[in-house]
């Protein structure tokens, strides 16, 4: 018989939990949990020896028999417009989205909260895209930073790559192409930390 997987109300219910602390646990992998389309999903046989884990002091893996789970990769969205940062909100829920209207308003966030990648856009009024990606790139040189823009010359992305961006890619994307470029980034971050 296959076990009914609990939703986060029920797993909250169940463990007497605040339903967003299970949310986060969940979210940065810190509790064994399963995305089925948008949704998170607990199997209490998971739960009650994750719990047993964290009662004895125990890494939940080594009480599981399983590797570390891998926390979301945190992507950063540096956008001026709405639709682009909710675009991206609604698209990549496999990540944890920050999501920043200017560049004055990325740098606060990167201060705080380092992103695997950040996705700048070159046009903004205040701090533009190239002058956030220099200071980006003082503030933590290993955040790798994708440029977005519809401006794409090469003069552009020879000032950008010097800088120090992974690349560009040219507005208006589709998302096939955004994962792609998404997953190629942390791809080669992987292969040349090794």
């Amino acid at each position: 018989m296959i076990e009914k997987l609990m939703d986060i109300k029920e797993a909250a219910d169940y463990l007497q939990m605040n339903k967003m602390t299970v949310y986060k646990l969940a979210r940065e992998g810190r509790m064994p949990a399963f995305r089925v389309a948008s949704e998170w999903r607990f199997r209490k046989d998971l739960i009650d020896r994750w719990l047993m884990g964290q009662l004895k002091g125990k890494p939940v893996e080594a009480e599981m028999g399983m590797e570390e789970p891998e926390a979301p990769k945190i992507i950063l969205i540096v956008d001026d417009e709405d639709v682009i940062r909710d675009f991206f909100s609604n698209t990549l829920t496999e990540y944890r989205l920050l999501t920043a209207k200017s560049g004055e308003e990325a740098l606060e966030i990167i201060k705080k909260d380092r992103p695997d990648l950040v996705l700048l856009d070159l046009k903004m009024p205040g701090m533009g895209g190239m002058e956030a990606l220099r200071r980006i790139k003082k503030i933590d040189k290993t955040i790798t930073v994708m440029i977005m823009t519809g401006y794409g010359t090469p003069a552009i992305k020879k000032q950008a790559l010097a800088l120090g961006a992974h690349g560009l890619m040219a507005k208006p994307f589709e998302l096939p192409e955004i994962k792609s470029v998404i997953k190629n980034s942390f791809e080669s971050k992987a292969r040349a930390q090794k």
